[in-house]
């Protein structure tokens, strides 16, 4: 489990709230899948690297990393490798999808919501005064404009030890975005890349401002309890809202569980949990989040 100062961090900064969707899946980077082929190799869930492309060459460039993780067993390290000496090839890791044919990223996870800032933690090894570079961008008239980023590039000198990164979304669009997207690579291009650079990343996330979070009355028709609990959860929902959705999160951003709300009073059953702080979101059937708030899990 993340250290509760990372939970601080993430979930109370300047009074502002977290939010963790599929806008950022796998953000504590701990679930890997492993492929047999061509030796062997990992590949981070949810999100898209090279190694399917570069393994059959002999380079693994996204690693799955468990010597110095930020938190967790885990985080990934992208390396910028030279391909037979022929072709520097930085590491990219990304939502979206890459085309090795064309060196494009696109598409990305559907979302709607308009965050504040950007949120991470990083390490780097730069070679020859290079920089790796972590990317958010928000998308709409289905990926057509661009109606958000923003962008984070690495010293030109090594960090050595986890840094936080933190970075307001610059808009320049009212419009609600449809598609969201991360982008993470080694180096910060094809043209200034240098073999050897290693970005190190963990722990990501979005920040949602309270102003995006509606309020019903001072929240006081949408009821969670018992809180603390040890078994199951019930929500009463008095405000008129119907098809609402209840997720539930740990505090790495891993989402636990998930349920339709269709009654006054639904119950969630969450005895199987460990103990622990857990966030719950409330969102309506157009994906606008409702209300949020933490539920503390006893044994």
């Amino acid at each position: 489990m993340k250290s509760i100062i990372t939970c601080i961090l993430i979930f109370s900064i300047s009074l502002l709230k977290a939010q963790y969707n599929a806008a950022t899946p796998n953000a504590d980077l701990e679930h890997w899948t492993h492929f047999t082929a061509n030796g062997g190799y990992d590949d981070p869930d949810s999100m898209q690297c090279l190694n399917p492309t570069l393994m059959p060459l002999g380079y693994v460039s996204c690693i799955k990393d468990s010597l110095y993780p930020h938190g967790g067993k885990y985080d990934a390290q992208l390396v910028t490798e030279n391909v037979f000496s022929i072709q520097i090839a930085p590491a990219a890791l990304t939502t979206g999808t890459i085309n090795t044919t064309n060196k494009t990223i696109n598409g990305g996870i559907p979302y709607t919501l308009r965050p504040d800032s950007m949120i991470g933690w990083y390490h780097y090894v730069s070679a020859s005064g290079d920089n790796g570079d972590c990317e958010f961008y928000l998308f709409g008239a289905t990926h057509a404009d661009t109606i958000g980023q923003a962008f984070f590039k690495t010293p030109t000198t090594t960090v050595s030890t986890w840094t936080r990164f933190a970075l307001p979304i610059k808009y320049s669009s009212s419009a609600i975005p449809d598609t969201a997207l991360w982008i993470f690579s080694s180096s910060l291009s094809n043209t200034s890349a240098q073999t050897g650079s290693q970005l190190f990343i963990d722990d990501l996330g979005l920040v949602i401002a309270p102003s995006a979070v509606k309020n019903i009355n001072d929240n006081s028709k949408i009821d969670v309890y018992p809180n603390p609990t040890k078994g199951p959860v019930s929500v009463y929902n008095t405000s008129g809202l119907t098809s609402l959705e209840f997720s539930l999160y740990d505090v790495t951003g891993r989402k636990v569980e998930q349920q339709k709300l269709e009654n006054v009073t639904s119950t969630i059953n969450i005895t199987g949990l460990g103990e622990g702080v857990y966030i719950y979101v409330l969102q309506d059937e157009k994906a606008s989040v409702i209300k949020t708030g933490k539920i503390i899990k006893q044994k």
